[in-house]
């Protein structure tokens, strides 16, 4: 639950494009009075340091109210800018330009801020002129200290943007290493005891059944390669995904036996997807621990995935006890991989992901939904 503001939520995303915003217009107009007067006040400070008239207080009443109303239709000019370049951007556009560390993403955001500047100040000195007998445009084109000084305020404008942005595409980067490093160590404290249950498998089928160890040690060694490959990289495709993950389900049917069942349905364009690594297995792994190891006669795994939308859809059914069923007491290092999950997706994708359970008439359903990504 997003228990910030609405103050809050629009200033966190006063400067990001979003096709679908949460915080209410009046919290986005606030946010822009809060950065125009601060700026306009500065800049008044400035410019009287420069001529020596700071000390005027003729100077200051003349001259605040018009600087002032300046600075606000220049911050409001942009909230309109970006507000109409995210109703024309189709969302898959926004979601790319959005999660862009490149040129074109900052280029776009330095276009809105600069096209603001312009467009405000012009908009500003026609209302005045139009509401008083004082002429601005015609002041303005005839004192070339007033034309070099918008000039100046311009590019410090797009510097200081372009500064933003790439401090902010820097934090995002870090926190994202961040999380990727923290999931590694918990993908190695999970479960340790695989491992060890798995070789004593083979090991007490060696004595009974050759070929069954025979199959169980070579879907072991696939699984390991896979997953071993897997935590070199911190993006993935749902293919080599699925691969490990029927790798992991063969392993534990050859254990279960008749106990366990599954079945894997992706489309083709799904398998292209990329996603983070190791999003899917801890999904899996949750339904055969509380669903269908505690049943005595076992049951499904359903895994299906769709591009619906722009979203890479994917479902994780079993028939297993569901949350009604007796729960067994909890291993140690369990009980982290959802808040895990959710909390990888929200650092990636933000609101544009999300992962759900649900109850079904029998079993658990696990649905993840993130935005549709390609290497290509």
């Amino acid at each position: 639950m997003n228990t910030s503001s609405p103050f809050q939520l629009a200033w966190r995303s006063f400067w990001m494009l979003k096709k679908h915003r949460q915080e209410p217009l009046w919290a986005q107009l606030a946010v822009g009075a809060a950065l125009a007067l601060p700026i306009g006040s500065v800049m008044m400070l400035i410019n009287g340091l420069l001529t020596g008239r700071v000390g005027d207080p003729g100077w200051w009443r003349a001259s605040l109210l018009f600087n002032l109303s300046i600075c606000l239709c220049v911050a409001y000019s942009m909230l309109a800018i970006t507000r109409i370049v995210e109703q024309l951007l189709p969302a898959a556009s926004i979601e790319r330009l959005s999660e862009a560390a490149g040129w074109r993403a900052a280029l776009l955001i330095n276009a809105i801020a600069v096209g603001g500047v312009v467009f405000g100040a012009a908009f500003s000195l026609s209302l005045y002129t139009w509401l008083t007998d004082w002429n601005g445009w015609a002041v303005f084109m005839e004192a070339s200290v007033a034309q070099t000084e918008f000039l100046a305020f311009v590019l410090v404008v797009a510097a200081a943007n372009w500064f933003w942005w790439r401090l902010r595409v820097k934090q995002d980067r870090l926190l994202h290493q961040a999380m990727e490093a923290q999931l590694r160590l918990l993908q190695a404290q999970i479960e340790p005891h695989f491992l060890f249950n798995t070789l004593a498998n083979v090991q007490s089928l060696l004595e009974r059944d050759t070929p069954r160890a025979r199959l169980m040690l070579e879907t072991f060694t696939d699984y390991l390669r896979s997953s071993l490959g897997q935590l070199r990289h911190t993006d993935s495709t749902l293919a080599a995904e699925l691969a490990m993950v029927r790798s992991y389900l063969t392993l534990l049917q050859i254990r279960m036996e008749d106990r366990l069942r599954f079945d894997i349905d992706a489309s083709d364009d799904a398998l292209a997807a990329t996603l983070p690594t190791l999003l899917l297995q801890p999904l899996v792994e949750n339904a055969i621990e509380h669903g269908l190891e505690p049943k005595i006669e076992g049951g499904r795994i359903r895994i299906r995935a769709r591009v619906v939308d722009g979203q890479l859809d994917i479902c994780v059914d079993d028939d297993g006890l569901g949350l009604d069923g007796p729960r067994r007491p909890r291993k140690r290092g369990s009980g982290v991989a959802l808040p895990n999950i959710r909390e990888r997706l929200r650092t990636r994708y933000g609101a544009k992901a999300a992962l759900t359970l649900a109850p079904q008439a029998v079993g658990m359903q696990a649905s993840l939904s993130l935005p549709y990504r390609t290497l290509a």
